[in-house]
């Protein structure tokens, strides 16, 4: 593993413990997860499938996979998340293969899957092209890639403005400095990170189209937005002005 990937494998690993407690981030209400599950069974199908879920994170994706039937395996650089995704896995009692995995290196043999799923992963990678080649290889003919991503590198000056009166409220109700650069990667790692750039972030429909996948399509994720931002006060909601995707392609 390269420096910069373990620089952001270290950042992970600090804020694992916290990831789930975050908004957008972690399931706050069972509309959420009923929401999740209908969206994955339509994008995914019913029948069970072989599923790799790419950065996995503390295992979001490959929980509800594996309670909508899947068989699903888990790869992330974060020994942190991996051992929050193991905890949840066992106390739900499903049996998921949660493992240490680069996105651009897969420890993973050729047409090994079914699915390649993966979510807010495409920002945090320094080869996204490369990572793409990866997941591609390991789907089987016929298989897809699902990526889940987001408007959140986008300039918008109407987010700029949300956010900024939601800082307010957050200093005002809960005595801390919100502009502070806590959980966030340092700029030295920004750098070399190209989807936080707004030009690749709305690029990243095409980055996909580039590949060798066929068939791709753009879905937006409205129910899934909507039902999280309901569960948000006020001052999270203004936190929180995104927008969700989800692309996916076919590998021929």
């Amino acid at each position: 593993m390269d420096n910069i990937k373990k620089e952001i494998a270290s950042e992970w690993n600090i804020w694992a413990k916290g990831y789930d407690k975050q908004y957008s981030h972690g399931l706050k209400s069972e509309e959420e997860k009923v929401q999740w599950k209908v969206f994955l069974s339509e994008v995914i199908g019913k029948e069970s499938k072989k599923i790799l879920d790419v950065g996995t994170g503390t295992g979001f994706l490959a929980l509800l996979l594996a309670e909508l039937g899947h068989n699903c395996t888990g790869l992330d650089i974060s020994e942190g998340m991996m051992e929050v995704a193991r905890k949840k896995a066992k106390e739900a009692k499903l049996n998921i293969n949660f493992g240490m995995g680069d996105a651009e290196n897969l420890p993973c043999k050729d047409n090994t899957y079914d699915i390649v799923v993966n979510r807010h992963l495409l920002w945090t990678i320094p080869h996204p092209e490369k990572a793409l080649s990866e997941w591609i290889r390991v789907l089987k003919p016929g298989g897809k890639l699902v990526i889940i991503d987001g408007d959140w590198f986008y300039k918008n000056s109407s987010y700029e403005i949300q956010k900024f009166l939601g800082k307010i409220l957050i200093a005002l109700t809960e005595f801390r400095n919100p502009w502070n650069n806590d959980g966030d990667y340092s700029d030295s790692i920004k750098e070399k990170l190209p989807m936080i750039k707004d030009e690749n972030a709305r690029n990243v429909q095409e980055l996909v189209r580039n590949t060798e996948l066929s068939d791709v399509k753009v879905i937006p994720m409205e129910e899934v937005d909507r039902v999280e931002k309901a569960v948000m006060p006020l001052k999270n909601r203004l936190m929180n002005p995104y927008k969700r995707i989800c692309i996916m392609g076919i590998k021929k």
